[in-house]
């Protein structure tokens, strides 16, 4: 029974390790941060953030992802587009100061900011949208997602995340 026990929890600590690698760690690590920009979208932490444009949104790291920051009343949170090349063949303009709704999947990094890896962003002024994953979190510009999408279409209430975003106000991460 105690060898049972053994291999049970190593096999528990195995499949653990490999779940937080996917998230925690890779070749597209952001340094600062800590997190892996490429596969950090998680479906359980799916929450909707209202604020104004801080910046535009800019290369960064080798990867070359997007990001850009935005003041929200839960604080200054880093909003990661996706691949450079991709979000510019997007056509949705960000000026400073412009109020924007994100919807993505929250973490909190190793550096104690706020990250949102963003799924759909409106442009609250003008209703214009751009979705940049599935409703599963796959991204549009993988095979995996539905290819030649751009999502650019204005909010009528008759999707499936239209309305107040209820589906999660969960976090990733956190300090360790």
């Amino acid at each position: 029974m105690k060898l049972y026990s053994v291999i049970c929890m190593i096999m528990i600590l195995c499949l653990w390790g490999q779940r937080a690698s996917a998230f925690w760690g890779s070749d597209s690590t952001d340094v600062a941060s800590g997190l892996d920009v490429a596969a950090g979208f998680d479906v359980n932490t799916i929450t909707t953030v209202t604020g104004s444009a801080l910046t535009l949104p800019e290369r960064k790291g080798q990867e070359q992802h997007t990001v850009m920051t935005v003041a929200a009343p839960q604080g200054t949170v880093t909003v990661v587009l996706g691949p450079w090349w991709y979000w510019e063949k997007q056509n949705f303009a960000v000026v400073k100061s412009q109020e924007l709704t994100v919807t993505g999947s929250l973490a909190q990094g190793k550096d104690g900011a706020l990250y949102l890896f963003a799924q759909k962003i409106e442009n609250r002024s003008s209703g214009e949208t751009v979705t940049l994953r599935s409703e599963s979190g796959k991204p549009f510009w993988s095979r995996g997602g539905s290819g030649n999408q751009n999502g650019n279409r204005p909010l009528d209430g008759s999707g499936s995340r239209s309305g107040s975003g209820g589906r999660g106000t969960g976090m990733r991460g956190g300090r360790r």
